[in-house]
Order: C-alpha cells, then sequence, then structure tokens
C-alpha cells in the first residue's frame, strides 16, 4: 500500500513539473509581440491612454447645463420679533411683534447654463490633443521595448555562436592533446610540450563552460524582457545566418526622419501650445449665461406639509453677463508664456530634426561598413578553418612543432574573434538604422 501511495505521489510531482515547463518557439518578431502583450509596464502605461479618454469625457461634460436640487428645513423655536415704532399702525408706543412662521422648508432647482463662455470648446480641442500626445508616448514606449527585445534577441544568437565555437575550440585542443600525448607516447614529442597541450585543452573545455553559462544567462535575459517564465523553455526560430543575409534597403529620404515618434511628439505638443495660446486669448472675452430657479416653500407654523394653504411655488429667470476687468491684466503674461512655449518648441522641433538626419545618416554608414566587415571577416574566418586542418595534418605527420602550431592556433582564435564581433555589429547596425528611421 505504502508503495502504490508513493509512486502516486510521484507521478503527481512529474506531471506538475511537465506542466510547469513549457516549450515556446520564438522569432524576432514574436518575440517583440510576445513582450509588449506581456509585460506589465506596457499595461500600466497603457492607462496612460484611459485616463486621457476620461478627462476628454469630462471636457465634454463641462457642455451640459448645471442642474443642482436643494431642500433646507428651518425650525425656528422662537421667532424674532420686528420692532414697530410708536405712531406706526396706530400704535402710540414702540411694540415688539413676532412676525412670521417657525417652520420653513424650501425644495427648488437651481439651473445655470453657458451660452457663450470663451475657451469652453478649446478645453475639449486640448483634451482630443492630450489624448493623441499620450498615444503617441505609448508608441515610443512600444518602439523601445521593442528595441531592447530585439537586441536581447540578437545577443542568445551571438552567444550560441560564441558558444558552438568554443565547443569547436575545445575539439581542436582535444584533437592537439590526443596528437601530443601519442607523439609524447611515442618519443616524438618532449615532455612540456605534451603537458601544454594538456593545459591548452583543460583551458579550452573551461571556456566552453563558460561560454555555455554565458549563453544560459542570454537566454535569461531575454524571458525577463518578454515576462516569460524563468522555468519555460524558449526555442528560437530566427538564425544568425538568415538574420545576416537579410538585406535592408536604405532610404535617405528627407521624409524619412518624419517617421520617429520623438518628432511626432514636438509635432503634436507644438498644436497642443497653440490650443493654449488661444484659450489665453478668450480669457479676454466676456461669458453670457441664463440662470433659472423654481421654488416650493413651505412656511408654517409646525411640520404639517399636507395642508396645501402653507406650500406655495416661487421661480426667477435671468441672464448674467460677465466682462473680465482685472483678469485680463492678469491674464497678459499668460499669453506671453504661451507665445514662449511655441517658440521654444519650435527650437526644439528644428534641434531634434538635425539630430535625426544626423542619426539617418550615421546608422546608414555604420551600417554599410558592418556589412563588409562581415562579408571580410566571414571570409577570413572559413579561410581559417582550411589552414587549421592542414596544420594538423602537418603537425600529425610530424613535419610541424606544436609551438607552430599553437601560431596558427592563436591566428584562428583572432579570427574567430574577429568574425562574431562582426556577427554583432552587422546585427546592432540593422537595429539602429531601423530605429533612426522609426522603423520599428
Amino acid at each position: 500500500m505504502k508503495k502504490i501511495i508513493y509512486l502516486l505521489v510521484f507521478i503527481t510531482l512529474c506531471s506538475n513539473l511537465f506542466a510547469q515547463t513549457d516549450t515556446i518557439r520564438l522569432s524576432v518578431s514574436q518575440a517583440t509581440q510576445f513582450g509588449i502583450s506581456n509585460r506589465f509596464d506596457v499595461k500600466s502605461d497603457s492607462l496612460n491612454i484611459n485616463m486621457a479618454k476620461s478627462r476628454l469625457t469630462r471636457s465634454k461634460k463641462e457642455l451640459l447645463p448645471d442642474l443642482a436640487a436643494n431642500g433646507k428645513v428651518t425650525y425656528s423655536g422662537q421667532l424674532q420679533p420686528s420692532i414697530i415704532p410708536a405712531g406706526n399702525l396706530g400704535f402710540t408706543e414702540p411694540q415688539k411683534i413676532a412676525i412670521g412662521m417657525k417652520n420653513n422648508t424650501v425644495f427648488d432647482l437651481d439651473l445655470i447654463y453657458a451660452i457663450y463662455k470663451p475657451g469652453l470648446y478649446t478645453d475639449i480641442k486640448v483634451a482630443k490633443n492630450n489624448l493623441i500626445l499620450e498615444k503617441e508616448k505609448n508608441n515610443k514606449t512600444r518602439i523601445d521595448i521593442k528595441i531592447e527585445i530585439s537586441e536581447s534577441y540578437y545577443n542568445v544568437l551571438l552567444k550560441d555562436l560564441q558558444y558552438s565555437i568554443a565547443l569547436k575550440n575545445e575539439q581542436r585542443y582535444k584533437e592537439y592533446y590526443d596528437l601530443a600525448h601519442g607523439k609524447f607516447d611515442n618519443g616524438a614529442l618532449i615532455e612540456s610540450d605534451e603537458l601544454q597541450s594538456e593545459l591548452d585543452y583543460k583551458n579550452a573545455r573551461a571556456n566552453t563552460e563558460k561560454q555555455k553559462q554565458n549563453y544560459l544567462l542570454s537566454q535569461q535575459y531575454l524571458k525577463y524582457k518578454t515576462n516569460i517564465p524563468a522555468q519555460s523553455l524558449i526555442i528560437l526560430t530566427d538564425s544568425l545566418q538568415v538574420i545576416e543575409n537579410s538585406k535592408i534597403t536604405v532610404d535617405s529620404s528627407a521624409t524619412v526622419a518624419s517617421n520617429r515618434s520623438e518628432l511626432k511628439q514636438l509635432s503634436i505638443e507644438q498644436d497642443g501650445n497653440a490650443l493654449q495660446l488661444k484659450k489665453a486669448r478668450q480669457n479676454y472675452l466676456p461669458s453670457l449665461s441664463v440662470f433659472a430657479n423654481y421654488t416650493r416653500l413651505f412656511q408654517g407654523p409646525e411640520f404639517n406639509y399636507a395642508n396645501n394653504f402653507y406650500w406655495a411655488p416661487v421661480n426667477y429667470i435671468g441672464v448674467k453677463l460677465t466682462i473680465p476687468i482685472t483678469g485680463s491684466i492678469k491674464n497678459i503674461n499668460s499669453v506671453t508664456e504661451c507665445k514662449f512655449k511655441i517658440s521654444q518648441t519650435n527650437f526644439n522641433i528644428k534641434q531634434k530634426k538635425a539630430d535625426v538626419e544626423y542619426e539617418i545618416q550615421q546608422a546608414i554608414a555604420k551600417l554599410s561598413n558592418a556589412e563588409k566587415n562581415l562579408l571580410v571577416a566571414k571570409d577570413n574566418y572559413i579561410l581559417s578553418q582550411r589552414v587549421y586542418e592542414l596544420k594538423k595534418q602537418q603537425f600529425n605527420l610530424g613535419s610541424f612543432s606544436y609551438e607552430k602550431l599553437l601560431d596558427t592556433e592563436k591566428s584562428l582564435a583572432v579570427t574567430e574573434q574577429d568574425y562574431m564581433t562582426a556577427v554583432y555589429d552587422c546585427l546592432i547596425a540593422k537595429i539602429n538604422y531601423q530605429k533612426a528611421i522609426g522603423g520599428f
């Protein structure tokens, strides 16, 4: 019975383990989309759009009239008397007379409607402009996250390449060591060279383990950037070869710069500045509103609300014109500040255009150089592999010393490093070009 219980517990644990380990296949585009839909900061940032929509709705509701219902009950335990001077109402002496009712109850409706209020419709336009700006800011956040995820994705591919090359290096040094050990046993190699080959092999194994650790860490970083659970297994479907061979059509036209989110934000901000200036100027204008009131008034000695005799309706309607006087003087500074803000934003737009145009030209030049350097580095890497095979054969035949073989190995290591650097530079150059032209 105990064996059956242990078996059931073991099966349950295994099923939970397998259920928690998901396998996710990702291309670069899928990784960016997965990260956008999965990250909490994106979800948090999107709430700014909802708040901007709420502010827009609130601005539109300002067009509605203000209608309020009021109720008030006043009960006086003792009425305040009025003084009647002598000679009035037939009194020869001054008299105190309490006139009024102890219970005064009022129920009324107050209506205020702005027929013309300067800046009311401008406020709605400002709210719409702020909504557009929040959407563009959200777009910029998504672009930055796409760039981060793309870079981390390419970094995994690079670390995978470094790991695979380290494995090849380890295999080469293993072959060196096997050959040197065989030669040493046959008396064809001195002991120092045999020990050196063993040390080189162990160092290569250590480097392979280091590159493996870097590769696993790069995977964890990609999971972090895409908010994928750490226990999930990810398989990258895009390869370095496909990315290397993918050609980017370079566009150096002046209209490319307009795709940048930074410029779009400044343009939207400038529209908002113009609206703020318009609103400040409208503050000089008078406002016109209509007001109305309907009241049901109860005046009685007690709380006998059922007696219609004590109820009386009261109503009125009117028009109010408000002309700002001292407010116009205070508003002069607001208009001046808005003009300064427009001029400041104009300068920012011009500078940002210059920055973006320079960034595009630099990205084009770096991309061209990186692609050329990659072709050269790849050819050198392939050639170094052929040289290695020839030198290994010569060493095996005894016509090549281990010391000279190490010189060849050092040259091969340099070409390998140059190739990996060229691959990484090309990947980053492609990302930077897409970023410069607003291609994300």
